[in-house]
């Protein structure tokens, strides 16, 4: 069995490191529209998946505009940042602050709660985000300091938004 059967072979039966179903990719662009304001753009990402890590490079274009912050699908990942800054806060409570500048690694867990609060000079933060196999819980947000799936989460926005309107705090009494 040649190289390129093997490979595919193997492939098929290999998860994709994001939503599923394997697939190799190269470069493919995909720009992230902002939550609040569709026409502008949130997030540039270039993706690479192989079967080992997906690599991603970004241009975060504007800070996060949720006001919970999130996690990652990841069990690992982490990023360098090559060109700009960006503030973070970290924990489900924003207990800690964070600057990241070129040269430094951001190590995001599978447990990292956060949230991107300021880019300086309001200039787009380019990233090389390396990330490994997905955990079993994906991506999602805190609110009150409680796990809400991100599709949940997303549904329930506030065009404003000041705030989520689903979460802990609006589910009906005795719900989970």
């Amino acid at each position: 069995m040649g190289w390129p059967r093997w490979s595919e072979r193997w492939a098929r039966r290999q998860p994709n490191l994001v939503d599923g179903e394997w697939r190799w990719s190269f470069a493919r662009h995909q720009p992230i529209p902002d939550a609040l304001e569709p026409d502008r753009t949130y997030l540039d990402r270039w993706r690479f998946d192989t079967p080992l890590v997906s690599v991603f490079l970004h241009a975060i274009r504007i800070p996060d505009r949720d006001p919970d912050p999130h996690t990652h699908p990841f069990s690992w990942s982490r990023s360098l940042i090559l060109k700009g800054a960006y503030t973070e806060e970290r924990g489900p409570f924003a207990e800690e602050v964070r600057e990241y500048r070129p040269g430094r690694i951001n190590r995001i867990d599978h447990d990292t709660v956060h949230r991107i609060v300021r880019t300086r000079r309001d200039r787009p933060v380019w990233t090389l985000f390396i990330a490994g196999s997905p955990h079993g819980r994906g991506w999602g947000f805190m609110v009150d300091g409680r796990y809400v799936d991100h599709k949940e989460y997303l549904a329930g926005r506030d065009p404003s938004g000041d705030r989520n309107t689903r979460g802990p705090q609006s589910r009906p009494e005795g719900a989970t």
